[in-house]
C-alpha cells in the first residue's frame, strides 16, 4: 500500500508539471482571442467558447496548483459576463480591465505551482 500511496503522488506531480507545461500555451491563445472577439457581439460562439474557456481555467487552476490562475481566470470569465448587460462605454472600461487581469494572468501561469 505505500508503494501505492508513491505512486499516486508522482502520477499528481506529473500532471501538474504538464498543466504547467501548456498553462502559459493556453493563456495566449485565450488573449488572441480577446483581442480578435467584438465585444458587442455577445451572441457569438466565440463570445460563448471565450466565456467557457475562462470557467474551465478559473476551475482548473488551484486544483493544479496555480490559485491565482484560478482567481484572474474567474475575473475575466464575470467581466466577459458583465459585458452582456453593458452600455458601449462600460463594454470599453471592461476591455480595459480584461485586458489587465490578462497581463496579471500570463504572470500568474508561470510562477511556481503551490
Amino acid at each position: 500500500m505505500p508503494g501505492d500511496k508513491q505512486d499516486i503522488q508522482q502520477r499528481l506531480q506529473q500532471l501538474r508539471e504538464q498543466y504547467a507545461a501548456k498553462l502559459p500555451d493556453r493563456i495566449a491563445s485565450l488573449e488572441q482571442q480577446c483581442l480578435a472577439l467584438n465585444l458587442a457581439d455577445t451572441a457569438s460562439k466565440q463570445y460563448e467558447t471565450l466565456v467557457r474557456e475562462f470557467h474551465s481555467l478559473a476551475g482548473s487552476g488551484s486544483s493544479y496548483g496555480f490559485p491565482q490562475v484560478s482567481t484572474l481566470a474567474r475575473e475575466i470569465e464575470t467581466a466577459l459576463q458583465e459585458v452582456k448587460t453593458s452600455s458601449a462605454q462600460e463594454i470599453a472600461q471592461l476591455k480595459a480591465k480584461i485586458n489587465t487581469k490578462l497581463t496579471s494572468l500570463k504572470l500568474a501561469a508561470t510562477s511556481e505551482p503551490h
